[in-house]
C-alpha cells in the first residue's frame, strides 16, 4: 500500500503566469493499493460530485492508469481511498495534486520502475501547464521553464513567517473558460511592466523584503479580462490590501483571491469575504502557510518516510 500527501497550490501571484507556483498547508491525500477486484474509489471531503468515485471520471485514477499503461499494466484494478481538503475549481491546483498523486503513487506502487523527470513530464502534459504541478511535488516557491516537452524549475524557499489568506467565492470557474478570455496580443509596454513585476516579486519573496509586494502583484497584462468572471473582484483586492495584506491577486485562474501578509489575518480575511458578500457572493476563507514541502509518502501510521 502507498499513501501520498499532495500539497494545494497557487500559480501565477499577479504577473508570473504560467511561471510561478507557491505550494500551500492544504493537501490531498491518497491511499492505493492493488485490487483483485477490480477498481474501487472511496472519497471523503472536497470535490466528491465532481471528482467523481467511478474510476473512469476520477483523475487520480486517470493519471495512476497512465503509468500502469507505460508499464505495460493494463487490467490490473487499483482501490483507492482519497481524501480531498483542496476545493474544486477554484483557482488552488485541484487538478494537479490530483495528477500528481495518481502518477507518483502509482509509480512508487510499482517499485518505481520510471525516473522523476518522467514521471514530471506525463503529469505537466497530462495538466497542460506546469506551474501548478512542479509545487505540488517539490514545494516552497517553483520557477517553472518548458522549453517543448522539458520541464526545467527553480525552486525556493518562502520565509517561514509569510502568511496566505484566501478567499474562495462558492462558484466554480472552469480553467478553460478563464484562459479563453486571455489577450492574444501585448503591448510592449505592458510586457516591459509584467517583467519587472514578476522579477521584483521573486527577489522581494526571497529576501522577504515586501516593501513593494503589492506593486509587484499587480498583473498588467491578463487580469483586466479575466476579473470581470469575478464579481467584486476589484473591492476584493482593495479591502484586502486596506485590511493590511502585504500583496494580493488572483490565485491561478480563480475565482480565489489570495492576500500574503505576516499578521492581521482574520482581519484580511473578514474584509474578503465581506467584499464578496457585497458582490451577491458567498465565500469561505482558508489561513494558510506556504507549505515547504511538496509530495510525502507516508506509512500506515502517517509518519514521513
Amino acid at each position: 500500500m502507498v499513501k501520498i500527501r499532495v500539497p494545494a497550490t497557487t500559480a501565477n501571484l499577479g504577473p508570473g503566469l504560467d511561471t510561478l507556483g507557491m505550494a500551500l498547508s492544504l493537501y490531498l491525500t491518497v491511499e492505493m493499493t492493488f485490487s483483485g477486484q477490480g477498481t474501487t474509489i472511496e472519497f471523503t471531503g472536497y470535490g466528491r460530485d465532481e471528482l467523481m468515485e467511478k474510476p473512469e471520471q476520477n483523475l487520480v485514477y486517470k493519471a495512476a492508469c497512465l503509468v500502469m499503461q507505460q508499464a505495460g499494466l493494463y487490467e490490473r484494478g487499483l482501490k483507492l481511498h482519497i481524501h480531498n481538503e483542496i476545493p474544486v475549481g477554484k483557482g488552488l491546483g485541484s487538478s494537479a495534486s490530483a495528477i500528481v498523486a495518481g502518477i507518483y503513487a502509482a509509480n512508487r506502487l510499482l517499485k518505481k520502475p520510471f525516473a522523476e523527470e518522467q514521471l514530471l513530464s506525463w503529469a505537466v502534459k497530462m495538466e497542460g501547464h506546469a506551474d501548478n504541478i512542479v509545487p505540488a511535488v517539490v514545494g516552497g516557491l517553483a520557477i517553472v521553464m518548458q522549453r517543448d516537452e522539458d520541464v526545467f524549475y527553480q525552486q525556493l524557499e518562502v520565509p517561514s513567517e509569510l502568511k496566505t489568506v484566501l478567499a474562495v467565492p462558492e462558484f466554480v470557474l472552469a480553467t478553460t473558460q478563464s484562459r479563453s478570455v486571455l489577450p492574444t496580443q501585448i503591448s510592449l509596454a505592458n510586457t516591459v511592466s509584467s517583467l519587472q513585476r514578476a522579477c521584483f516579486l521573486i527577489a522581494s519573496l526571497v529576501n522577504a523584503d515586501y516593501s513593494q509586494l503589492a506593486a509587484a502583484m499587480h498583473d498588467p497584462v491578463f487580469l483586466a479580462e479575466r476579473k470581470n468572471l469575478i464579481p467584486g473582484f476589484d473591492r476584493v483586492l482593495a479591502n484586502a490590501l486596506k485590511a493590511g495584506a502585504l500583496g494580493a491577486a488572483l490565485s491561478g485562474a480563480g475565482p480565489s483571491v489570495i492576500a500574503l501578509t505576516l499578521d492581521k489575518t482574520d482581519k484580511i480575511g473578514e474584509a474578503m469575504q465581506e467584499s464578496f458578500a457585497a458582490a451577491g457572493i458567498s465565500s469561505e476563507i482558508f489561513i494558510l502557510r506556504p507549505s515547504e514541502n511538496g509530495i510525502k509518502y507516508l506509512d500506515e501510521d502517517g509518519i514521513a518516510e
